[in-house]
């Protein structure tokens, strides 16, 4: 069996962006499996383009390979890459950031030649002429990893900036910064591990007070229960509980945080503190 070919952009799907990479694919073998990861990543976030990944790859077979196209620097110096994950995953993508989630994961990394480009050096959708046509090359077996380009070091890959920001863990208090956010249902999450929160004697049933701050202005202030689930506070309350990727998370019970509080944004310089409340 063929392996599926996953897409991910920042392209939306409001104009023939997604479309064409799907055509080139199909033009290379109509059999193969063209699967959408998300095409609504945030303009130009190589972080949450890497993040997405990193959540969705592992659950996929051995022979996967997953097109990641967020590439603000398209048609400069930055390499065109090919990664293959020790799972065996395979991940063509800019090497902008893109790979940050994965890179303790990958096994070898190999940077894609113009050799490999429908439209000959200087286009400036490598998504479509590049990235596209080498994963269809690779899904129907013209060609082998190997073959693509030339290898580099795994210690080269760029990495984002604030994958590196560790959290503050003390107990009954952590600091950190909103990490993540689901526009569709209106949550957050932070840069603060669950199992982390739990380690400074956070458990189930506390109040904590959550202060977001952006360049010290508050941009969110509550008392907030602490639980596992979003049943266990009423309709309309905010709680905070253990994502399901393994970070902290705060929303809204059958509501949304973001469109009650639409100051808060990711990035690290939306900054929170979250203390056990005392009266608690």
């Amino acid at each position: 069996m063929k392996p599926a070919i996953l897409l991910q952009s920042d392209f939306s799907l409001t104009w023939g962006a997604v479309a064409s990479m799907k055509g080139v694919i199909k033009t290379v073998d109509p059999e193969l499996d063209i699967i959408d990861i998300c095409h609504d990543i945030p303009k130009f976030n190589t972080f949450v383009a890497s993040y997405f990944l990193r959540q969705v790859l592992p659950y996929w077979p051995a022979n996967t390979i997953a097109v990641s196209v967020v590439d603000p620097g398209v048609g400069t110096p930055r390499k065109a890459a090919i990664a293959k994950m020790h799972g065996g995953q395979i991940v063509i993508t800019p090497d902008n950031g893109t790979l940050t989630h994965m890179k303790k994961h990958v096994g070898s990394v190999r940077e894609i030649d113009d050799s490999f480009d429908l439209r000959g050096a200087g286009s400036v959708f490598d998504g479509r002429d590049k990235f596209a046509y080498v994963a269809a090359l690779l899904a129907s077996g013209q060609k082998k990893f190997e073959e693509i380009g030339h290898e580099y070091d795994i210690s080269e890959i760029i990495e984002c900036e604030e994958y590196n920001i560790q959290p503050k863990l003390e107990k009954n208090k952590v600091q950190g910064f909103v990490m993540m956010e689901n526009k569709h249902f209106g949550g957050i999450e932070f840069n603060i591990k669950n199992r982390d929160f739990d380690n400074c004697d956070f458990n189930f049933g506390d109040h904590v007070q959550i202060v977001i701050t952006r360049e010290k202005h508050v941009v969110y202030h509550d008392i907030v229960e602490y639980n596992k689930a979003f049943g266990f506070v009423s309709i309309g309350k905010p709680i905070l509980y253990p994502g399901s990727s393994g970070f902290i998370s705060l929303d809204v019970n059958q509501g949304s945080l973001l469109e009650k509080y639409p100051l808060i944004d990711m990035g690290k310089e939306y900054e929170v503190i979250i203390t056990k409340d005392k009266d608690d």
